[in-house]
């Protein structure tokens, strides 16, 4: 099991440094492109201005991605409080206050019983699957 993580961690700095390489080699051959033409100064300010360019892309796409994963998850969420068996999410709804009281009873069930509620949460999970 360690060899395996270790031999991920390696694979993993090793495309790390790959990647690195290539930026870095892209950074020069854009450099050597366009110096000719425009001056040292001006190419290795427009190298810096398209390397800020695709970390401002990744950081969108990154955003975006993000973004449509809460998403996704706050319609997941929404559809298991719909989907609840015997209305409990419209009974939560209704009477805030008992939804109160069962849950402060669930926690002192919690507290003392612990072994006791893993084993019930795990038996209303593997139920709740099917």
């Amino acid at each position: 099991m360690f060899d395996r993580a270790m031999a991920a961690v390696v694979a993993t700095a090793a495309a790390a440094a790959a990647v690195v390489m290539v930026v870095f080699a892209l950074g020069f051959a854009l450099y050597a492109l366009i110096e000719p033409n425009i001056g040292p100064a001006a190419a290795a300010a427009m190298v810096a201005l398209a390397a800020a360019l695709v970390v401002a892309l990744f950081a969108l796409v990154a955003a975006l991605r993000r973004r449509k994963h809460e998403r996704e998850a706050a319609i997941a969420q929404a559809q298991l409080m719909n989907d609840l068996p015997l209305g409990l999410g419209d009974i939560a709804r209704e009477r805030p206050l008992m939804a109160l009281a069962v849950t402060a009873v669930g926690g002192l069930l919690a507290a003392r019983h612990p072994t006791l509620v893993r084993d019930i949460i795990h038996i209303v999970a593997r139920f709740g699957r099917s």
